[in-house]
Formats: C-alpha cells, sequence, structure tokens
C-alpha cells in the first residue's frame, strides 16, 4: 500500500514537473520560428539543464506537444463555462473556435502555440500525435453537433475552420478572425434557412 501511494505521488511529481517545464518554453516557443530553438535554449529558458530536459523530455517536439496538451486543457474548461452561458447557436459556434478569432493576447499566445504543433504534426506525425489529433476532432465535431445537430456539416465545418488557419499561416496578408466568422455566419445561415424550408 505505502509503495503504490509513493508511486503515485512520484508520478504527479513527474507530470507537475513536466508541465512547469513546457509551461516555462511558452515564450521561446511563441516568439521564434520552430527551427531556429534548440533544446539548449528551452533548457535555459526553463532555467534547467539541458541534461533535466532530456529526463522529462525526448525531444522540443515532445515539449509542444505537452505545451499543446496543457494549452488545451485551460481551452476545453473555459469554453464548457461559456457554452453554458451563450443561448444563441451561431455565439455558441464562435465560442468553439476562439481561438482563430479572439484578439486577447492568451488566446493569440495559444494560436502562436498551435503554428508551432502544426509543425511539429507536419514534420514528425507520430502515433501519438495522431491520436490527439483525432481525439481533438472527434471532442469539437461532437461539440459541434449538439448545437447544429448535423454530423457531415460539423465534419465539414470543423476541417474547413482548421483549414483556414493553415491557409492564414502561409500567407502574410490573410485576416484569419475574420475570414473565420464569415464562414461561420455563412455556414448558420445557411443551416438556419436549409431547416425553415
Amino acid at each position: 500500500m505505502v509503495i503504490k501511494e509513493y508511486i503515485i505521488k512520484d508520478t504527479n511529481k513527474r507530470l507537475f514537473k513536466r508541465k512547469t517545464i513546457a509551461q516555462s518554453c511558452c515564450s521561446i516557443l511563441k516568439d521564434n520560428q520552430f527551427h531556429d530553438i534548440s533544446i539548449s535554449k528551452l533548457a535555459k529558458t526553463a532555467g534547467i539543464g539541458k541534461g533535466t530536459i532530456y529526463e522529462y523530455f525526448t525531444s522540443k517536439e515532445d515539449i509542444v506537444f505537452e505545451l499543446m496538451s496543457c494549452m488545451q486543457e485551460t481551452y476545453d474548461k473555459k469554453l464548457q463555462k461559456s457554452l453554458m452561458s451563450i443561448h444563441n447557436n451561431m455565439d455558441k459556434v464562435f465560442a468553439i473556435f476562439d481561438i482563430f478569432i479572439s484578439h486577447d493576447k492568451l488566446i493569440i499566445t495559444q494560436r502562436e502555440i498551435y503554428k508551432q504543433f502544426l509543425i511539429v504534426c507536419l514534420s514528425k506525425p507520430n502515433e501519438k500525435v495522431k491520436q490527439y489529433n483525432a481525439n481533438i476532432r472527434c471532442k469539437y465535431i461532437s461539440i459541434l453537433k449538439s448545437i447544429i445537430d448535423n454530423q457531415s456539416i460539423s465534419e465539414q465545418m470543423f476541417d474547413d475552420i482548421v483549414g483556414i488557419f493553415v491557409v492564414s499561416n502561409t500567407l502574410n496578408n490573410y485576416d484569419l478572425s475574420s475570414n473565420v466568422q464569415k464562414y461561420i455566419k455563412k455556414q448558420i445561415n445557411l443551416i438556419n434557412k436549409f431547416e425553415e424550408n
């Protein structure tokens, strides 16, 4: 019994330290190109040695993944609270995709980390990342379906908005917030017209 409790406490400490290290690397990941960031720079930013980084992470991609997971957890809690207080379907959909719309500093930081995460997904995909993405996609499509009551439209909307985000990161003059808002309004209006007929 004592051994089991020790293992649980040790595991919790390890997970906490892992999250703390990842979160302390947020600023450098947000403000720099992924290929310009080294493990040494991440360790220095976190205030620990390079060897300590490797005790908790296998690579800089692993750090980005952990940071993305932490931010996703925070985003989901905020979204859950928002959806409980919103009664208009269009506003609920806007809340789901706030990460692509908001001009709040925290959300902008999350968006920058999401860019880094996309680089990891495209450059070094692995089963853990693929499963994480599949779970996120499934979760948000399920939330959308609960609002608009249509599985295929929910899937299309999620995939299209993520696509808009990807395109916005390849074009300098592309207004992500405006384009996502226009897309959502257009889709909700089409759904409303269809339901009226």
